[in-house]
């Protein structure tokens, strides 16, 4: 019982955490989703927008925000690579077949960045090529923004709605969680015991 209060009593620390630090832990992870990590900003906006749902639009806000920021910085950090080492890339990469593909992006290339803006496809993938390949970054900007805060107000009103079905959710995952490590906690024990004794047999 000591140990499920205690799981009890982090859960209710993390959701009533202030506002100011779920903002910051949302710019951090939609921030470097768009960059280089794996860890996209979607949970935390889902679980944010649940249990402070005054601050709907603020959360979106930051997520859009912050995910454009971190575009960017792929699209620049891409764009000066490839104007350092042209030379070396295109050891890698045949120049002309570089070229075919720039232009074929050129001429697709708002569709694939809202495509990949809106959908769970890594959008951190598209801002580093578009910056390899120099593209537009006004177009980059607007297909991004558009893409971003389509998929981001989505999921923050669609939370929003159904937030109460979410926490019951996120609560009965809760006690199984509590359930399922006192089960470990208890077989590690067993483990234990079991392998104290064998090695005690064999003194």
């Amino acid at each position: 019982m000591i140990f499920t209060e205690l799981i009890d009593l982090i859960f209710e620390k993390l959701i009533n955490l202030p506002v100011y630090i779920w903002i910051l832990t949302i710019f951090i992870i939609s921030f470097t989703d768009s960059v280089f990590s794996p860890i996209p900003p979607d949970p935390l906006l889902i679980f944010s927008t649940t249990y402070h749902p005054e601050y709907l639009f603020l959360f979106i806000f930051v997520c859009v925000f912050s995910s454009y920021l971190g575009g960017l910085v792929s699209y620049i950090c891409a764009d000066k690579i490839y104007q350092k080492y042209t030379s070396f890339i295109h050891k890698f990469i045949n120049k002309n077949q570089f070229d075919k593909a720039n232009k074929q992006f050129k001429i697709r290339g708002d569709l694939i960045i809202l495509i990949c803006a809106i959908t769970f496809i890594p959008y951190k993938i598209i801002a580093w090529v578009t910056g390899f390949v120099k593209y537009s970054l006004t177009r980059f900007s607007i297909f991004s923004v558009l893409g971003r805060t389509l998929r981001y107000s989505i999921i923050g009103i669609l939370s929003y709605i159904f937030g109460e079905n979410i926490k019951n959710i996120l609560e009965v995952s809760l006690e199984i969680s509590n359930y399922l490590a006192i089960i470990v906690v208890l077989l590690l024990v067993l483990v234990l015991f079991y392998w104290n004794n064998k090695t005690k047999s064999k003194v």
